[in-house]
């Protein structure tokens, strides 16, 4: 009896169990180096991201501002449509439509083929033309007088610290060009004597051409004329080398050919 108390009074042996430990056990000392580092990341790039943002955006709204200022100069030299009359035969002028640069060089092959001719109509179709060539010369000085360009320039400067150096110099380009092309076109117009096709002016501003109907049987004055512009063929060289320089300008400026790509794609 004595023996069986004793026995249960014992204490059982403890059940042993094996521990076995995982070899893929997470190092959670890497994670939290991993994510310390993609913090620092976040710190440095997120402020530099939202500059760079903030500066694209900046330097959009100046490129809307700039376009904004010389939106009509730029359609009037690389969108808008302007009549052209060009020599069909001895006894007729196709009307055509063309852009202010097409204008120029159609005119400069046509003034080089016909500058000495004797025939009237070729004679009135360059006189026409030259005069309607300085007609949006004309429209343009008006356009840029509504311009403020010292504002545009302080506006630049501003931007400076924003724009490439490309962008700068092109913009730099264009402003010199829009400075000086009014004193340029003004001193080298000295057509406005020109009798066969004459400029309308109305409260001292020129608003158009008129021709009289008698002009064609007045071979004299065209031809007149005709002598008149070869005399001072320097400054009419000038005007037209002004504004191909500034439609090049802006061409350049406003990416005109990406503009046309996209235009042609939507298309």
């Amino acid at each position: 009896m004595k023996d069986k108390i004793v026995d249960s009074l014992k204490i059982a042996q403890p059940i042993k169990v094996k521990i076995i430990e995982e070899s893929d056990k997470i190092d959670w000392n890497i994670w939290f180096l991993f994510i310390a580092v993609l913090s620092l990341i976040s710190a440095v790039l997120i402020p530099f991201a939202q500059k760079k943002y903030e500066e694209s955006k900046s330097k959009y709204a100046f490129h809307l501002y700039v376009k904004k200022k010389i939106g009509i100069v730029f359609n009037l030299l690389t969108y808008d449509h302007f009549s052209y009359k060009q020599p069909k035969n001895a006894d007729d002028l196709d009307d055509l439509s063309l852009t202010f640069d097409k204008v120029i060089y159609r005119f400069e092959e046509d003034y080089n083929k016909h500058k000495n001719t004797i025939h009237p109509l070729f004679a009135f179709g360059i006189l026409l033309n030259f005069q309607n060539l300085l007609f949006t010369t004309k429209r343009i000085q008006y356009a840029l007088n509504a311009i403020d360009l010292n504002n545009l320039d302080e506006k630049s400067l501003e931007f400076g610290d924003k724009l490439s150096k490309k962008e700068h110099t092109k913009l730099t380009a264009v402003f010199l060009l829009l400075e000086h092309y009014y004193t340029i076109t003004t001193f080298h117009d000295k057509f406005d004597s020109l009798q066969s096709v004459k400029r309308e002016i109305k409260d001292k501003q020129w608003i158009g051409l008129k021709v009289e109907n008698s002009v064609l049987k007045n071979q004299n004055l065209i031809l007149q004329d005709l002598a008149f512009i070869r005399e001072n063929e320097i400054s009419l060289e000038e005007i037209l080398k002004i504004n191909k320089l500034l439609i090049q300008e802006l061409k350049s400026y406003f990416n005109f050919e990406k503009l046309e790509k996209k235009k042609r794609k939507n298309n």
